[in-house]
């Protein structure tokens, strides 16, 4: 049996430089890699690659995007022979930790020798010390356990948030879209740092996603990894990062179509299809007199919802018969996977379109009309912008649309 190795763990980044470590270090190993180009994808939509900068009165082009994506595939005769490891959300082979490579660890080398058993602020965040750690938030370091790994006789695909864990990650790098339609797995294994620490319940994120995975793959049985866990075969899927910002237009298009299917019998109360996606003022970079700005959205038609307290199935509903969705930029604004072909966007951006193109890319992936406002003053903590133009500017679009 296969015994984890504590000392000394190494990184191997997921990039081409790691992929050709895994192939001379597993032989066996199969590994598919794909390189993207985001502006290649879009060519053919009806909104083309740009998006409509209101305060400018100009389209823009958006935010250059690309990534390589390798699916990672190893089948053997018994899980005992298995040389991955699952984790705590992560993958381990030897004493090497497969870790995503992404913006946020680009200037770290790939095979990079982890210097500690465990590093400060991955369990404690709240310590002093966990703020000179942020390149490394996604790394396990020493969360790997002493327990013996259980080993499972079955095939499974491995989803996880290696960066980030939040709704957008989840659904984008890689995203629940993006393995290849082959047959589907006997076990799907949902896998990051809140079920490590948490063994007593499925998070509301984690199992939001599970009821997208159900939708996709039917006849695979959805589990919340609970590691170690040795796979008789195993796949999954990594991303390496050319730039900060990350779509698949196949992947989305394939998790709207699976969650649509989820509101075929969904009869909660009727919603306008006038949306505005409240920031709330204790997030991250607050949207300044937002309730000014609900109150007078609602004379205009909207209802003001909180994406994360409805159902999974009302908010797929909501998105997928709105016309119009006005919102700050946040993480809420990943529920336009939903939304239909045509939709248009307002989104209320703290900052440029190269930082904060998320949602711009993926509306263009996904034919939704995409629109701009930028925001006053230079600070992207706390932002405003002119309501009174903005309103006037939503209010005759939409008695034009």
């Amino acid at each position: 049996m296969h015994r984890l190795i504590r000392k000394s763990p190494s990184l191997i980044f997921v990039d081409n430089l790691g992929v050709q470590f895994l192939r001379s270090y597993l032989p066996q190993i199969q590994v598919f890699s794909q390189k993207f180009e985001f502006q290649q994808a879009v060519n053919g939509s009806r909104f083309g690659s740009n998006v409509f900068d209101v305060l400018n009165n100009s389209y823009l082009p958006l935010p250059a995007s690309a990534f390589t994506r390798h699916h990672l595939h190893s089948k053997v005769d018994s899980s005992l022979q298995q040389p991955f490891l699952l984790e705590a959300g992560f993958l381990s082979v030897g004493n090497h930790i497969l870790v995503e490579r992404n913006p946020v660890n680009k200037d770290i080398p790939s095979l990079f020798r982890l210097k500690r058993k465990a590093l400060p602020g991955l369990r404690f965040p709240c310590w002093p010390w966990s703020g000179e750690q942020k390149a490394w938030r996604q790394i396990p370091g020493g969360l790997r356990s002493n327990q013996t790994p259980k080993c499972l006789e079955v095939s499974g695909f491995v989803f996880t948030s290696f960066n980030n864990p939040n709704w957008y990650h989840w659904l984008t790098m890689p995203g629940l879209g993006s393995f290849p339609p082959a047959v589907e797995p006997n076990e799907i294994f949902l896998c990051d740092r809140d079920v490590f620490a948490c063994k007593t319940y499925a998070p509301n994120l984690l199992a939001r996603v599970a009821s997208l995975a159900s939708a996709l793959y039917p006849r695979s049985k959805i589990s919340l990894e609970q590691g170690p866990l040795l796979m008789q075969e195993l796949e999954t899927c990594f991303i390496e990062n050319h730039t900060p910002l990350v779509c698949d237009p196949v992947g989305l298009n394939k998790l709207r179509i699976a969650a649509h299917s989820l509101i075929a019998n969904f009869h909660h109360r009727s919603y306008s299809n006038l949306i505005y996606l409240r920031r709330g003022p204790n997030c991250r970079r607050p949207l300044l007199a937002e309730e000014k700005l609900e109150n007078e959205l609602r004379k205009l038609g909207f209802t003001v919802i909180e994406a994360a307290e409805l159902q999974l199935d009302q908010c797929i509903s909501i998105f997928a018969k709105a016309r119009w969705v006005v919102a700050p930029h946040g993480a809420a604004l990943a529920n336009l996977i939903f939304a239909s072909p045509g939709t248009r966007v307002l989104e209320l951006l703290p900052g440029s379109l190269d930082k904060y193109g998320h949602y711009a890319l993926m509306s263009a992936a996904l034919d939704i009309q995409h629109n701009i406002w930028h925001r006053h003053g230079k600070s992207s903590d706390r932002f405003e912008i002119d309501q009174a133009r903005m309103l006037a500017w939503l209010s005759a679009q939409i008695s034009e649309y």
